[in-house]
């Protein structure tokens, strides 16, 4: 089984051939990491790609998630297990008007697979959700995911709401999306931006003193 052809079938939203190919990974005792990383995630960043380039569009983005979803459903049980003890706890989704996971979607399985604890609350979320959860759960950081100007501003309104009700030092609150930047976090206040999955690990191990 050729990864790049993976990525490639993922990337053309070619699910039958997709999952097949990850059966035969499996079948073939390859490592489901790389399988993970190099063709299924790596398919899925050339998806988020091809939507900046305004390439692919909604439909196509949720065709990319839910093919993802299956092949991770058979990646999941061969998949290493993090050693040691979890490096933190991350509560992670998309702002309200945002209604796609693909951004935060790959952020999600690299955290995990560094050894994060990772609470997901979806898509389109309301502000005090993502609050609400990070107590739930006693989250470290607050990761939100804004791929639209319209909707930069939610990310805003987390982090003032956290200071309304005085727990802004409580979380780490970092940002990612097309259109956002590091400037763009500076000015609202966040403790950070990532532009890709790889530096958000990167991101939360320094704010937690891994790095």
């Amino acid at each position: 089984m050729n990864i790049a052809e993976l990525a490639e079938a993922v990337l053309e939203l070619e699910d039958d051939k997709a999952i097949a190919m990850v059966k035969q990974s499996i079948e073939e005792g390859m490592n489901a990491r790389e399988v993970l990383e190099n063709g299924v995630l790596a398919g899925l960043k050339e998806i988020g790609k091809r939507f900046q380039n305004k390439e692919y569009f909604l439909a196509e983005l949720t065709m990319g998630a839910d093919l993802v979803d299956q092949c991770m459903a058979i990646l999941e049980p061969h998949l290493p297990v993090a050693e040691g003890p979890k490096r933190g706890v991350v509560v992670i989704g998309a702002v309200q008007g945002d209604l796609h996971s693909i951004g935060y979607g790959l952020v999600q399985k690299q955290l995990e697979l560094a050894g994060y604890e990772v609470h997901e609350v979806g898509i389109n979320c309301p502000s005090m959700k993502f609050i609400d959860k990070a107590k739930e759960v006693n989250a470290d950081i607050i990761g939100l995911s804004a791929f639209l100007v319209t909707t930069i501003p939610y990310c805003d309104e987390v982090i003032n709401y956290l200071k309304d009700m005085g727990t802004r030092d409580k979380y780490k609150v970092i940002i990612g999306g097309t259109e956002c930047n590091h400037e763009v976090a500076a000015a609202m206040g966040a403790d950070g931006f990532a532009p890709d999955a790889s530096e958000a690990v990167k991101l939360c191990d320094k704010l937690l003193g891994h790095a």
